[in-house]
């Protein structure tokens, strides 16, 4: 709502400035001689106007295009414009208003183009406003139109700097969330490995005591059993692991499937997975943010409520993407104790790096993690 606000407040701001502009560039044009007529200088008048708000406009519509091609036809149509405020000024010096909107492209192109070029173009600008002035005008060189260039160099140049500075915050920021993740990676390989391993070696040595004691073949077969899903489920969620800390990351849809596979082989539980909508291609923060959630809810399942039956939800909607992991509660006792892994803590900061929410809570004799994320 605040952001709202904010770009309607802008918008009135800047619809004001330019009407009130150009009103007063119209009472401006109304008053100098010659004028605007169907003949003669009065209608080298009207033309003139008409080609540079053509070119202005035009060449800032193109220019915004960050493509090469329409960028450059866009400084040129800027240019073209420029030249043709040179000219109106030279035909009515007195009105002082030949270059009151082409200002507005001389902006974009110091915005645009290399600082040198940028510059170069200003201080051309300055040159043929004072020349046209000495030559044209009664009072010579026009100052104040001068110093109003002048000004509109430096503001474009600060707000180069300004951008510049904020461009290199995000990359700086887009870094250490990248070194972020890749620690946090590196942290869940670790509780994977020690979480499997650990499981393992109990099913191993309770296996050898059997056999050792010659005891239940049954009973030993299950522990054997039992490591080795721990150990293939270990190995998948190592690769991938290691696949998203190269950078690979696949779409939601297919990995959470894959989730509710190992979670069966690994539990003999079943996890349904239900998608609503149509599935997209997910900008990869947001993708992550799902898949990484959706692995660790289901691995705290595992965790903290052995025997419960799981169910995943992933909803493709307008401007976002839902995902719900539920469980109907544990029915036997937990092997692992609390912790371990990142938790719900580690979810939710995840999902406030790219405004996203997570909310978690009881659900019934389960426990429900839900996640929005814009997409």
């Amino acid at each position: 709502m605040r952001a709202v606000g904010e770009r309607t407040t802008r918008v009135v701001i800047v619809g004001a400035l330019l009407t009130w502009g150009l009103f007063a560039y119209v009472r401006g044009m109304l008053r100098v001689d010659p004028a605007p007529a169907l003949h003669g200088a009065g209608l080298a008048l009207v033309v003139l106007n008409v080609v540079m708000f053509a070119l202005l406009g035009s060449g800032i519509w193109l220019g915004r295009n960050s493509e090469a091609r329409h960028r450059r036809l866009g400084v040129a149509l800027l240019l073209a414009a420029i030249g043709s405020a040179m000219a109106l000024y030279a035909l009515a010096p007195e009105s002082g208003t030949g270059f009151f909107f082409s200002m507005a492209g001389l902006w974009m192109l110091l915005m645009w183009l290399p600082m040198p070029g940028g510059i170069t173009v200003s201080a051309l600008t300055i040159a043929a406003i004072g020349a046209l002035g000495e030559a044209f005008g009664s009072g010579g060189a026009d100052v104040g139109q001068m110093a109003a260039v002048a000004g509109i160099t430096l503001g474009a140049l600060a707000s180069r700097r300004g951008k510049a500075a904020q461009e290199a915050t995000r990359r700086a920021e887009a870094a250490n969330a990248v070194l972020a993740e890749r620690s946090h990676i590196a942290r869940e390989i670790h509780d994977i490995l020690a979480h499997s391993l650990s499981a393992q070696i109990v099913h191993l040595e309770g296996a050898r005591l059997l056999l050792a004691r010659d005891g239940d073949r049954a009973q030993a077969l299950d522990r054997v059993e039992r490591a080795r899903n721990l150990a293939r489920s270990g190995l998948e969620e190592t690769r991938r692991a290691l696949a998203t800390l190269r950078g690979e990351i696949p779409q939601p849809k297919e990995v959470i499937q894959e989730l509710a596979e190992e979670f069966y082989a690994s539990t003999g539980r079943p996890c349904d997975v239900h998608v609503a909508g149509a599935p997209r291609e997910l900008p990869p923060q947001a993708g992550l943010a799902v898949v990484r959630t959706a692995q660790e809810a289901l691995t705290n399942v595992r965790k903290h409520a052995p025997g419960a039956r799981a169910q995943v939800a992933l909803r493709y909607l307008a401007g976002r993407v839902e995902l719900e992991v539920t469980d109907t509660g544990g029915t036997e006792p937990a092997e692992q104790p609390d912790g371990g892994g990142y938790g719900l803590v580690g979810m939710r900061e995840r999902a406030e790096l790219i405004d996203g929410t997570l909310v978690t809570g009881p659900d019934g004799k389960g426990f429900r993690v839900s996640l929005t994320v814009p997409a």
